[in-house]
């Protein structure tokens, strides 16, 4: 057998490898039969000292309460207890992940990106450790006013997400808001708001079964507002202002 031919062989079933692995961890996850653990590195999106000095001040505790969150939300839609979710600020990463995807360049661009991802992933963290575990790289930005900041992304191949927030005490609740939203990406939630950002009917409703559409009094997490009117909708405060509604609990496996 020729040495092109052992190397093409090789390659394949390093292929088949990392397919299996990913489906594993993704049904292991899913299956929610262990704690959810979410391992939060954080990078300096900027370069700042004022994301410096931001990042340098969190800890454990300041993503607490994504891990209340879940296990809230858990209790409301299913009738066996959920292990409580584990949320970890495993550490910083001065490497900045790749910039996301133009979505005009169509879905090889996605694909490109989601590839990168993954090796930037695998090239940045601990491999064994993150076994069945979320890697969310959350990167900080000072911000300017008016001025959005990239768009995060959530895979749920690889279980790994880019979140971009704000170094901004006064962000903190948001910022968690964010992150739980492209969390639930990774565990196959999809998004529901439309191309104007307003939550859809039903699914896009934190409680769309309750009494009158508007005004809604929470947003669901993968709509990320709430629907006040057809035409308006408003962002909230923090994660108690938000739900995870009946369909996005159907995709999580819940």
């Amino acid at each position: 057998m020729s040495f092109r031919k052992i190397r093409i062989i090789l390659l394949l079933l390093i292929l088949v490898m990392v397919a299996g692995i990913t489906y594993w961890e993704s049904m292991l996850v899913r299956s929610w039969l262990r704690p959810l653990e979410v391992s939060i590195y954080a990078v300096n999106g900027d370069g700042t000292d004022a994301s410096t000095a931001y990042i340098a001040q969190l800890s454990d505790d300041s993503f607490q309460e994504i891990a209340a969150f879940f296990d809230q939300q858990a209790a409301r839609h299913r009738l066996k207890k959920l292990p409580p979710a584990r949320i970890k600020l495993t550490g910083e990463i001065r490497q900045a992940p790749p910039a996301p995807p133009s979505f005009e360049r169509g879905v090889l661009s996605s694909l490109l990106w989601s590839l990168k991802m993954r090796y930037y992933a695998f090239h940045t963290t601990p491999f064994w450790e993150n076994m069945g575990r979320i890697r969310l790289f959350v990167v900080y930005h000072e911000g300017e006013d008016g001025k959005p900041l990239q768009h995060s992304l959530g895979l749920r191949k690889g279980l790994v997400g880019v979140v971009h927030v704000f170094a901004k005490t006064e962000q903190s609740a948001q910022n968690n808001i964010v992150i739980t939203h492209e969390l639930l990406h990774t565990l196959g939630a999809s998004d529901k708001y439309d191309a104007q950002g307003q939550p859809v009917y039903p699914d896009g409703f934190a409680h769309p079964d309750d009494g009158e559409r508007y005004p809604q009094h929470a947003a669901e997490i993968m709509a990320g507002r709430i629907a006040v009117r057809p035409d308006r909708a408003i962002i909230p405060a923090n994660l108690d202002a938000c739900a995870v509604g009946p369909k996005t609990a159907y995709e999580i496996g819940w």
